[in-house]
C-alpha cells in the first residue's frame, strides 16, 4: 500500500476523534467513525480487489438538519465506473438535508461526490441523492434513489441506482440484522441487481459485522464473486 493512501484517514481521524458531543452553545454535532473491512464492496463489486481496505468518515450536522461530512476508503485499482485510472484512495464529499416528518418517517436528500486524489484522467463526479425512511419499533426500512447526470468521468452516459434496505435491531440485545439491494443503471458493467444480508454487534463505541454480498453479473468479470465481508471499527 503507498503511503499517500493513509493520509486521508489521518486526518479524517483527527478531525471525528474529539468529537464525540454536541459543540457548546453551536447547534451542531460532529460524529464519525473509522474501521477496517476485509473487502470494499461499491453496489456488489469489489474496489479493494477482493482485499482489506481501511476506511473512515466524519459529519457535520446542525439541528436545522443541514449536514456535511467526508468518506474516505483505500482501493484496489478496480474501475467500475469512471473513465480514468482511479487509484488508491476514493474520498467522498458530502452534504444534504434530512428531517423527521413525524410516526416515524423521515426524508434525507444532497449530493455526493467521489473524489480520487492520486487518480489519473477523467475520474472525479457529483451524484445527487434522495431517500424516505419509516421507523416501525426496532424495524426501519429504507428505500431511495442516486443519480449522477452526464459528466466528463461517465464517459458521456448518466448513472441511476435505486435502493432499499431494512434493519431490525434484536430487542435486548447489541445485534442489529440488515438486508437490502439495489439496481445500478449503465456504468462500465451495465445494468445489474446487487444485493447483501448481514448482521452487527455493536458494544459502546465498537462494532463488528458480516455481510453477504452477491449480484447476478456474470462470475467471469473481475471482483463480482458473491462473498463475506467482515468489518471492525469504532465510533467517535
Amino acid at each position: 500500500m503507498k503511503t499517500v493512501s493513509l493520509l486521508p484517514f489521518i486526518a479524517l481521524s483527527f478531525v471525528a476523534a474529539p468529537a464525540a458531543a454536541q459543540l457548546p452553545d453551536g447547534g451542531i454535532t460532529i460524529y464519525g467513525e473509522a474501521k477496517a473491512v476485509s473487502d470494499y464492496r461499491y453496489r456488489g463489486i469489489s474496489r479493494s480487489d477482493e482485499d482489506p481496505a481501511l476506511q473512515a468518515n466524519v459529519t457535520v450536522q446542525g439541528d436545522s438538519g443541514f449536514y456535511a461530512g467526508a468518506w474516505g476508503s483505500t482501493l484496489g485499482g478496480i474501475d467500475d465506473v469512471t473513465e480514468g485510472d482511479i487509484g488508491d484512495v476514493e474520498l467522498d464529499l458530502y452534504a444534504g438535508y434530512g428531517t423527521s416528518l413525524g410516526l416515524g418517517t423521515s426524508v434525507d436528500a444532497g449530493v455526493l461526490y467521489y473524489y480520487f486524489p492520486d487518480g489519473e484522467g477523467k475520474t472525479d463526479y457529483f451524484e445527487p441523492y434522495a431517500s424516505i425512511s419509516q421507523q416501525l419499533g426496532p424495524v426501519q426500512a429504507t428505500a431511495g434513489a442516486k443519480y449522477a447526470w452526464d459528466q466528463a468521468a461517465l464517459g458521456g452516459e448518466d448513472l441511476l441506482y435505486l435502493f432499499g434496505e431494512v434493519e431490525a435491531g434484536i430487542p435486548l440485545t447489541p445485534f442489529t440484522l440488515t438486508a437490502g439491494g439495489g439496481r445500478q443503471s449503465a456504468g462500465a458493467f451495465g445494468d445489474y441487481w446487487n444485493w447483501h444480508l448481514g448482521a452487527e454487534a455493536t458494544m459502546g463505541p465498537l462494532n463488528a459485522g458480516v455481510r453477504y454480498v452477491d449480484t447476478d453479473l456474470p462470475a467471469e468479470l473481475p471482483n463480482v464473486d458473491a462473498g463475506l465481508v467482515f468489518s471492525v471499527g469504532v465510533k467517535f
